[in-house]
């Protein structure tokens, strides 16, 4: 049968308009990590629809049926996002925060050893991380490294901040700086979405030691050295995972 000027219209339009939804599904995981699980299904049943809805043309025996094309096409193919979202992905998640920090000679160039020496009385720590997101929905996180010796006293470090407080000049505001255009840097706080791997160096400032061989000396004699993640508001530990002597 023929195709109307109004289908083959359709047809067209829907096109670019299934590509920019499934853009905006794939390229954004930390805004749709964030909506809910039937959102979610909304989002990507939308652009199966308008992908439906531009082939439409090329299925004649419907060309004169929209509603019996709707029915019998159409609807079956959005019940797999919803059943998944809704019922099999809550099913299969374990709902943790899971971190590696990689192979010490990948912390950074080989000359500094996972140290950047800047200019001030601080060694910065550059270790190479992953964490991974195994729950539902994105989470924020901030990252720290906890040092305790035998006498089991500790020092907490926490990472770098994407945003510091104050309008005056600091260490962090100036490493914060100097760091921000390489994109291998990561910053407090961390958006983890849903069951993706985010990987980067975390910067931690070490102001009470007084330089990189000293840091090294501790990190090697210490009894337990670890990241622990925590909850941005409230501070709360959610995870820990063990460091990699240097």
């Amino acid at each position: 049968m023929m195709v109307t000027r109004r289908q083959l219209t359709f047809s067209l339009l829907a096109v670019p308009a299934a590509s920019g939804v499934l853009a905006v599904f794939i390229g954004n995981p930390e805004f749709v990590g964030s909506q809910a699980l039937m959102i979610r299904a909304a989002i990507l049943d939308s652009a199966i629809l308008l992908f439906l809805i531009a082939i439409y043309p090329l299925a004649p025996v419907f060309v004169k049926r929209p509603e019996t094309y709707g029915f019998s096409v159409c609807l079956p193919a959005l019940l797999p996002a919803i059943l998944y979202f809704v019922w099999l992905l809550p099913r299969q998640s374990p709902g943790e925060i899971q971190g590696v920090q990689l192979n010490s000679a990948l912390i950074t160039d080989a000359s500094s050893n996972g140290l950047v020496e800047v200019g001030f009385a601080y060694p910065i720590y550059t270790p190479l991380i992953t964490l991974r997101n195994t729950g539902l929905y994105t989470e924020y996180v901030n990252v720290f490294l906890r040092v305790t010796d035998a006498n089991d006293g500790s020092a907490l470090f926490r990472a770098v901040r994407a945003e510091v407080p104050g309008a005056g000049l600091s260490v962090e505001s100036s490493v914060r700086g100097m760091l921000s255009d390489n994109g291998d840097y990561r910053f407090n706080p961390l958006a983890l979405p849903p069951a993706k791997i985010v990987r980067g160096r975390m910067v931690f400032i070490i102001p009470s030691l007084d330089d990189g061989t000293s840091f090294t000396d501790a990190l090697s004699s210490a009894f337990k050295a670890e990241f622990e993640i925590r909850n941005p508001a409230t501070g709360a530990l959610i995870t820990s995972f063990p460091l990699d002597r240097l």
